[in-house]
């Protein structure tokens, strides 16, 4: 049985997609994409180990990609579901390539939103994990990847994901923030048997230099760039939304 909590959205008889979304979010990440998505798909949104409804676990190998993969393998079998389409936010894009690279027979079409953890260059890719403080004591709303921080989110979405993230342990916060170095993913593109389609948010300056590079060296690699920052799926969720259907659809 799986140990991570799904939720599905729309009509089983549909193609499925598993949702992935990132560090200190939750399936709230998806309130803006799920009835758009949901017509002609069957929505699985994954939770991470301690994050929304999922139970934290303290075991260190828990927060790893080979632990993941399995616990995706356990929802889609659970399911039913012979082969689905995937979508990774920020730290889910990590996580759900590397499955598709290890699962190659039951993924179809993928869509990854802007990644530094995925994506990033090696010598600069920002650690998740936060700094340790033995003075202060814990507030996880201090963590820059709080979504108290974020701007451009509604308020229904924004008041969601905050309570889940201010409900994150320390621990839990720490081991994700762990597995952040192993989700470097963009030489598994080549290698992958399906297509990719990345949607850049333009207004995080900090993953641009990342997606040039990643095109310069993937000339053919798909790329939709739309008025939007690091969560482009809720800052422009009607692009991001036409983008995923016309591009799922050609599958």
């Amino acid at each position: 049985m799986p140990r991570l909590s799904f939720e599905t959205y729309g009509d089983p008889k549909h193609p499925a997609i598993m949702l992935v979304h990132g560090f200190m979010s939750c399936n709230a990440q998806w309130m803006p994409n799920r009835e758009a998505l949901s017509r002609n798909y069957f929505l699985v949104m994954v939770e991470l180990f301690g994050h929304g409804k999922s139970a934290a676990s303290i075991d260190p190998a828990d927060y790893s990609i080979a632990t993941y993969t399995h616990e995706f393998e356990q929802i889609r079998e659970q399911l039913g579901i012979d082969a689905w389409h995937l979508i990774g936010q920020s730290y889910g894009a990590g996580l759900v390539l590397h499955y598709a690279s290890t699962c190659r027979e039951r993924c179809r079409g993928i869509v990854v939103t802007n990644s530094r953890s995925a994506f990033g260059q090696v010598a600069d890719r920002p650690r998740a994990q936060r700094t340790r403080s033995s003075k202060a004591a814990f507030d996880p709303r201090r963590l820059p990847f709080h979504p108290i921080h974020a701007r451009r989110v509604p308020s229904d979405v924004k008041t969601a994901m905050v309570r889940s993230a201010d409900a994150m342990s320390e621990t839990t916060i720490d081991l994700t923030g762990s597995l952040a170095s192993d989700l470097f993913a963009s030489h598994l593109l080549a290698g992958l048997s399906t297509t990719v389609l990345i949607i850049n948010g333009i207004y995080e300056k900090a993953f641009q230099p990342d997606i040039e590079a990643l095109t310069a060296r993937y000339r053919d690699l798909k790329v939709a760039r739309m008025k939007g920052g690091h969560s482009v799926n809720i800052d422009a969720a009607d692009a991001f939304n036409k983008a995923v259907l016309e591009f799922l659809n050609c599958f």
